[in-house]
């Protein structure tokens, strides 16, 4: 199944900037633009966005739920997605969750900014790896008071049926505005080792068996003076 090609969105994206990337807070601005991006190629690729950022059920929540609204350890807890993309004639599902970091973000220096860059990274992975298929379904069908929207029964309720049976792939980004990668901190052996780290938490409070992340699909590249790094991964049910 082809995807849609996230990097040369991401190029178009960068190479249009009129000045949004240089705002200390770009990413929601970087999230409009993919959006805009998607729903531009959507006929002709056959993946059209969702409008809204949709739920998805996870064993491994980047914040967990206050006790009183759900209990995440059996129930999984409720994370929107930054951009969900769906091919109906496939039944193809894309999640993808995408984080826009300065090199010297908030005044830290580069090293620092790198490492808090890769920890908010790292849970947006572990969370995609949590991926519940069929709470997640349900949850659309009959979201419970804390999740339900308005517009789930028009958009989300009429396509939940076809969530079990599909292909969903998962992809977490991260661009990095200006300065170099550091390749310490961004190489495979360290991203893995800290995306078994987070799980690993995770799944000591679940009370759930922890078994290893061996290896992640991950690529990083240059786009103009900014670094993409991404992370893939795909589940048939």
């Amino acid at each position: 199944m082809n995807l849609p090609n996230l990097v040369d969105a991401f190029c178009k994206i960068c190479a249009r900037d009129n000045g949004a990337l240089l705002w200390g807070n770009p990413e929601p601005w970087v999230h409009a633009e993919l959006y805009a991006e998607f729903n531009s190629r959507a006929q002709s690729s056959g993946w059209v966005p969702f409008r809204e950022e949709v739920p998805y059920v996870t064993r491994y929540p980047v914040q967990k739920p206050k006790p009183s609204n759900r209990d995440w350890k059996s129930a999984g807890a409720v994370k929107y997605i930054d951009l969900c993309l769906r091919s109906a004639t496939r039944n193809g599902w894309l999640w993808l969750e995408c984080k826009v970091r300065h090199a010297d973000w908030s005044g830290l220096d580069r090293k620092k900014a790198s490492e808090d860059a890769l920890n908010a990274y790292r849970k947006d992975i572990v969370a995609l790896l949590g991926f519940d298929v069929k709470t997640t379904a349900d949850t659309w069908e009959n979201p419970d008071p804390y999740t339900w929207a308005y517009w789930f029964e028009s958009v989300l309720k009429p396509c939940a049926k076809d969530l079990v049976p599909g292909t969903h792939h998962f992809l977490s980004a991260l661009l990095q505005l200006g300065g170099s990668l550091d390749e310490d901190i961004w190489s495979e052996e360290n991203i893995v080792k800290q995306v078994n780290s987070w799980k690993a938490s995770r799944c000591k409070e679940r009370g759930e068996v922890f078994h290893e992340v061996r290896s992640l699909t991950l690529s990083s590249k240059s786009i103009e003076n900014h670094w993409l790094v991404l992370s893939q991964s795909a589940v048939s049910t």
